[in-house]
């Protein structure tokens, strides 16, 4: 009997410290990188491909850490807004169209861009909707 109350003490107490041990942005960021993964197989898969390898010449790969980090600010321009430019990826330049996504809510840009930025090989962190609406109103315009 006693053995069963020490080890359920034990138990609770294991238990206490896993749930304590996850941070609220722990959890924000599982929760974006989750929900970011099924927009993304929704909305972008089907030209940056499973793997984010992309089209060899037509369509960028979303594996570059060093492009997604240094053009951080203007990728939820990208997602919403679309993009015409001529791009340098992986040191090949990329001219197609990819078409806005005018349709996504900032919340969604946030998710989608936490998946991007956290696979592939890439490690970069939440992508919160509070940055993705700053960009939005200030890079984009």
């Amino acid at each position: 009997m006693r053995n069963n109350i020490i080890l359920s003490f034990i138990s609770i107490l294991v238990f206490a410290i896993l749930l304590s041990a996850c941070s609220e942005e722990d959890i924000n960021y599982q929760r974006y990188y989750s929900d970011g993964s099924q927009l993304y197989k929704v909305h972008c898969e089907n030209c940056h491909m499973k793997d984010g390898s992309g089209l060899v010449n037509i369509i960028p790969p979303l594996t570059d850490t060093t492009f997604l980090s240094k053009h951080r600010d203007k990728l939820a321009c990208y997602i919403a807004y679309g993009l015409s430019d001529t791009i340098t990826v992986n040191n090949i330049e990329y001219s197609g169209v990819m078409p806005a996504e005018t349709h996504l809510a900032a919340i969604d840009i946030a998710k989608v861009l936490t998946y991007i930025t956290n696979s592939f090989g890439n490690k970069q962190g939440i992508y919160d909707v509070t940055e993705v609406q700053n960009n939005l109103n200030k890079v984009c315009k």
